[in-house]
């Protein structure tokens, strides 16, 4: 009879000798960027490893893994290659496009959402064939709500879809026009009454169209905060997953259009000031950089549908031009008191690869979308140092003149246990991350405390499915847990992260299974999903599952 491998506590440190054969492993990491080439607004084909140049950091890399990636009906497989080129399969999972379509419900009008949900209903239905795409759908209103896990069934799409018509846009979020009928001036006294500016020590005539206009900022900056960190954990739980990763994000500002322009200035107002606008602009900055490093982190690209268009604010106040372009306008007013509502999601896309759509047809973007993202040149390099926990810059240059490229920007240089942990933040990491490691949940009888209840999980993995080291007395097998526990509405209540070993006598490392238990305090009567990760030290294999559990 086999006996069990248990590990339900913490275990001594690793011996020196799996210390040793550990530190000794081939480090294969690569580095891999994704890049779409393009001359004249097509597609450039035909190029050749000898036609890049890729730096790290300002020092040049020499390529050692180079692959064009184009749809089927583009290239024959058995076409000839030039030079050492090798096309590559687009199903293939290295390179397989794994969409998640993100609907920013908080700032889009429910119309304009639903007709580009409409126009992707039907790209679906006439454009996607099912073999080289898998879509998956979240919607962000407080937090990222998975609505469909990964899946390339066309049926569950539409019914995705459907779920997200029936859900409001934007609720009970106020208009500016709101505001300004809640706190009218007259209401409290003459027109032009004025209050002792707030702030001790800055001068001015702070008056109470001035708190209005502070309390509007103060509310968008929570809310493009809470807009960011929903995309973040999205874009987190793609981390460990291959192919080539992409969000698809439906929006029509992330809230950054809601700040003031620095063309706005007002010299006598006490929160309108240079000052103000130069906080404003620095906070909007970092928020932007943040998004953009954990994106290439988790090597995503954003391609983004401007759901709302270009409006009739696009317009030149002075000369009533339409600015059709988003390029040449970066910087300037697209309104009185509205910074340009299209540079902070310019510079998101092309700093992580992708594209910004700002039309108003959804059926141009998502065409513009399929092109762009099917054919690219997928490259890798071999980093010079190890995982140093450091963000990294990525230039890419052709030798040759006439070509603009798209492709990630930089790269956080940080262990798989480390991106595993960071996905570990959002219920979407289960349905993102590549699993190899089976894992089995059971709960066990549970003991009432007072309005909770006690739960015991165990979390078993086959020993078989670990690598173990020999120890000379033995096999040792070490390994990462995280369990994380999320309510009802996604936010993440409990997490734990613990590293474990599982000894075996030689001979017998196949046998048994390695088993995990913990305890979970969770209220009565509501739903908890227990997601349980699993990262072998020595392979960076990672299993992962989860369970929605009740009491």
């Amino acid at each position: 009879m086999r006996t069990p491998l248990i590990c339900a506590a913490v275990l001594t440190l690793a011996t020196s000798a799996f210390a040793q054969s550990l530190t000794e492993k081939i480090d294969v990491s690569l580095v891999n960027v994704d890049v779409t080439v393009t001359s004249h607004g097509a597609p450039a084909r035909g190029l050749t490893r000898d036609d890049f140049q890729v730096f790290e950091d300002g020092v040049p890399m020499p390529v050692s893994n180079f692959y064009s990636v184009e749809p089927p009906a583009m290239s024959p497989r058995n076409a000839p290659q030039a030079g050492d080129t090798v096309l590559a399969d687009p199903t293939d999972e290295r390179f397989r496009r794994k969409v998640l379509v993100i609907v920013d419900n908080r700032h889009v009008t429910m119309h304009n959402r639903d007709r580009a949900l409409a126009a992707l209903e039907r790209f679906v239905e006439d454009r996607f064939t099912g073999g080289t795409y898998d879509w998956s759908i979240a919607l962000v209103s407080d937090k990222a709500h998975l609505m469909l896990p990964l899946t390339s069934d066309k049926q569950k799409l539409h019914d995705a879809v459907a779920a997200i018509r029936r859900i409001v846009a934007n609720p009970e979020r106020p208009s500016e026009e709101d505001v300004t009928r809640v706190a009218r001036l007259e209401d409290f006294g003459s027109g032009d009454a004025s209050m002792t500016s707030v702030r001790t020590g800055q001068p001015g005539s702070g008056t109470l169209q001035d708190l209005v206009d502070l309390g509007a900022r103060f509310q968008m900056e929570a809310d493009v905060s809470n807009t960011i960190d929903a995309v973040r954990d999205a874009v987190r739980s793609f981390a460990g997953a291959p192919g080539r990763k992409i969000i698809l994000l439906v929006t029509g500002s992330l809230g950054f259009n809601d700040s003031v322009s620095a063309l706005d200035v007002d010299q006598h107002g006490s929160f309108g000031g240079p000052g103000e606008i130069a906080a404003s602009t620095r906070w909007s900055t970092m928020m932007r950089d943040l998004l953009i490093r954990e994106a290439n982190a988790s090597n995503v690209s954003f391609y983004i549908v401007n759901s709302e268009g270009l409006t009739s604010t696009d317009r030149d106040a002075s000369t009533g031009n339409n600015q059709l372009g988003f390029a040449g306008s970066i910087g300037r007013s697209m309104g009185s008191g509205s910074a340009n509502p299209l540079a902070t999601m310019y510079w998101l896309a092309r700093e992580t690869g992708g594209r910004l759509m700002s039309g108003n047809s959804p059926e141009n973007s998502l065409s513009e979308f399929d092109r762009a993202s099917s054919t690219f040149y997928s490259l890798a390099y071999k980093p010079a140092h190890g995982d140093d926990g450091k963000y990294h810059s990525i230039k890419v240059q052709m030798k040759r003149s006439g070509y603009q490229l798209q492709y990630r920007t930089g790269y956080s240089s940080i262990p798989v246990s480390t991106q595993l942990a960071r996905a570990m933040q959002s219920p979407l990491a289960i349905t993102m991350q590549q699993s190899s490691i089976p894992i089995d949940i059971v709960t066990g009888s549970s003991a009432p405390q007072g309005s909770s209840v006690r739960v015991p999980l165990h979390a078993t993995v086959p020993a078989k499915s670990l690598q173990f080291i020999p120890t000379g007395t033995g096999s040792v097998a070490r390994v990462d847990l995280y369990v994380s526990v999320f309510d009802d509405h996604g936010r993440k209540v409990s997490g734990n992260h613990f590293t474990r070993e599982a000894h075996a006598d030689t001979g017998t490392e196949g046998t048994g299974n390695f088993v995990e238990t913990r305890e979970l305090l969770i209220k009565r009567g509501v739903p908890y999903r227990v997601v349980v990760a699993v990262h072998d030290q020595v392979t960076d294999a990672i299993g992962i599952t989860s369970r929605t559990v009740r009491f």
